[in-house]
C-alpha cells in the first residue's frame, strides 16, 4: 500500500470520528433531557457518593419512618444522620432521672431507637447528635425549677440537671451504636448548645414568651449566667473522656449567620473564646454549626460572608441544617406570577451554597453540609415554601440535580 493510498485512508478516518462527535455534541445540544441522562451517567445520583471530601447528612424524624419511600431515601443518599426531634431534651429525658433511649430488650423497635438503628443498619452512617441544651424542647419537670424551687436554689439546680443529662446521654451514646473495626461510635458529634443569641447578638436570657406562650428567653442563661454555655461543653468533654470516646467532636450550632453581623460576631467571640479552653488536654469545643435555613432571595454574598467567618475561627464548620424556602417574610403561599423565577433563585442557591462552602472551607475543616429533612411534605417551612431536594412524593427536583452538580465540582480552597 502506497503513501498516498494511507494518508486518504487517515484522513477518512478522522473525518468520520469528526463527524461522529459533530454528532454527538449535536444530540447534546438539541435535547436537554439527554444531557440530563449523560450527566447522570456519568456522576452518581446518589448524593454520599458524589464528593468524597464532603460527608452529605439529613435530619429525619422517626415519626415519618412509616413512610416507605422516606425512609428509603434516607437510607440511599445520605451518609450523616441527625435526628430531627428525637434526641432532644424532651425526648430523651422526659422525667427527673428517667432517660428513654428506647432499648426495652423486648423485640420491639422502640421510638429513640429508630434513627440511631437507621444509622447502624445501612451503611454505618455517621450520627449527629442534635441537642444537649437548648432553651426550647426542654420537659416539663425542668421548666417547673421556676415555680417549684427557690429562686437561691434554681442556679445549682439547674446545674446539676445539665450535668446529669450530658453525663447519661453523652454516656449511653458512647457506649452504644458502633460500627466499624476497631468498633467505635456512629454518634460522632453533638451540637452541645443551640440557639444561645438573639438576632441582635445578645444572649437569650429573661423570660421573653412569643405569640404561642414559648419562652424564647433561656432558663439556663436566666439563672446560670453566660457561664451556662462553657459548663456545657465542659460536661460535655468530661463525659466524653470518661466513657473514652476520645473522638467525640463538640459543637455550637445556630442560625441567622447569613443575616446577622450582630449575631455572627457574637457567635464568633464565643467560640474563640472557648477554643482555647480544654479538659483533660482535650479542646471542649471543635465546630460550629450554621443551621442555614434561607430563603430564595437570601444574597449570596451573605452566605458565602457567614461561611468565611467562621471557617475563620479554625473549627470544624457545618452547614447543618439547609433548607431554602420560595416564601418571603410573613408569606404563606407564592404569588403564582412569581413562582417560576422565585424557583430557578432557589436551585441555584442550592448550587451555589455546595459550591460556596467548597471554595471557602478547606477539607480539613469540613464536617458536611446536612439537609433539613427529606421532602416538602416533611419540611418545617410548610408545603408551599417548596424548600427541600425532593417533592410531596419523594422524587428528585430540578434543586437535588443542581445540589448534586454544586458537590460535584469537588472544589478546594
Amino acid at each position: 500500500m502506497n503513501k498516498v493510498t494511507i494518508t486518504v485512508l487517515v484522513l477518512g478516518s478522522m473525518l468520520s470520528a469528526c463527524k461522529k462527535q459533530e454528532k454527538a455534541l449535536e444530540t447534546v445540544n438539541l435535547s436537554p433531557e439527554k444531557t440530563m441522562a449523560i450527566s447522570a451517567a456519568t456522576v452518581s445520583t446518589i448524593l454520599q457518593e458524589v464528593n468524597p471530601d464532603i460527608i452529605v447528612g439529613a435530619a429525619v424524624n422517626s415519626n415519618k419512618f412509616g413512610v416507605t419511600a422516606y425512609k428509603d431515601l434516607a437510607k440511599e443518599q445520605y451518609n450523616s444522620i441527625t435526628a430531627e426531634n428525637d434526641m432532644k431534651m424532651n425526648s430523651l429525658n422526659p422525667s427527673k432521672f428517667v432517660w428513654d433511649f428506647g432499648i426495652q430488650g423486648n423485640g420491639i423497635e422502640e421510638k429513640n431507637e429508630k434513627i440511631p438503628n437507621l444509622a447502624k443498619d445501612h451503611g454505618e452512617k455517621r450520627i449527629h447528635g442534635h441537642a444537649l441544651v437548648w432553651h426550647r424542647a426542654l420537659p416539663q419537670w425542668v421548666t417547673n425549677v421556676e415555680s417549684n424551687t427557690p429562686v437561691a436554689a434554681r442556679a445549682d439546680t439547674l446545674n446539676a440537671i445539665m450535668k446529669r443529662h450530658i453525663d447519661k446521654t453523652v454516656g449511653f451514646y458512647s457506649q452504644y451504636y458502633k460500627g466499624g473495626s476497631p468498633l467505635l461510635p456512629l454518634l460522632k458529634s453533638w451540637d452541645v448548645v443551640n440557639e444561645a443569641y438573639y438576632d441582635d447578638g445578645t444572649l437569650r436570657g429573661n423570660l421573653n414568651l412569643d405569640s404561642q406562650g414559648n419562652d424564647i428567653g433561656s432558663i439556663w442563661k436566666r439563672y446560670m449566667g453566660e457561664i451556662y454555655i462553657e459548663k456545657a461543653f465542659r460536661y460535655a468533654r468530661l463525659a466524653a473522656r470518661a466513657n473514652q470516646n476520645w473522638k467525640l467532636k463538640l459543637f455550637y450550632n445556630d442560625y441567622g449567620h447569613e443575616y446577622s453581623t450582630a449575631k455572627l460576631n457574637a457567635i464568633y467571640n464565643k467560640v474563640m473564646e472557648l477554643k482555647p479552653m480544654t479538659e483533660g488536654g482535650d479542646p471542649i469545643i471543635n465546630g460550629v454549626g450554621l443551621q442555614m435555613h434561607i430563603r430564595y432571595n437570601t444574597p449570596l454574598t451573605s452566605i458565602r460572608a457567614a461561611i468565611q467567618k467562621m471557617k475563620e475561627t479554625g473549627l470544624l464548620v457545618h452547614i447543618a441544617e439547609l433548607d431554602i424556602s420560595l416564601l418571603g417574610p410573613n408569606e404563606t403561599s407564592v404569588p403564582a406570577a412569581d413562582l417560576t423565577n422565585r424557583r430557578n433563585l432557589q436551585k441555584s442557591l442550592y448550587y451555589n451554597v455546595a459550591k460556596a462552602y467548597q471554595e471557602i472551607v478547606p477539607v480539613n475543616q469540613r464536617w458536611g453540609i446536612t439537609l433539613w429533612n427529606i421532602g416538602d411534605a416533611d419540611s418545617a417551612w410548610g408545603l408551599n415554601a417548596e424548600a427541600t431536594l425532593f417533592d410531596t412524593t419523594y422524587q428528585k427536583k430540578q434543586n437535588f440535580w443542581n445540589f448534586r452538580d454544586g458537590l460535584n465540582l469537588q472544589l478546594t480552597p
